[in-house]
């Protein structure tokens, strides 16, 4: 959001520093700094091969009881 209005701002021909619009818009300096990342989960192949094995032997108590063991 505020690097569309700073970039509104540029093309109008004013040019502010990004901290001084976080302060006007009372909007931390790291919000607008930060950029979100979500790695894709990792599963491990020698620990996912006997949780899976226990929950085929015992199908009726799940991943859950598993996991947390």
């Amino acid at each position: 959001m505020i690097e569309t209005i700073r970039q509104g701002l540029k093309e109008d021909g004013l040019v502010f520093p990004l901290s001084k619009l976080c302060k006007w818009l009372e909007v931390p300096r790291r919000t607008a700094y930060y950029k979100p990342t979500k790695a894709t989960p990792k599963v491990k192949p020698e620990l996912a091969a006997p949780i899976k094995a226990m929950i085929e032997e015992s199908p009726s108590f799940g991943y859950a009881l598993w996991a947390t063991c």
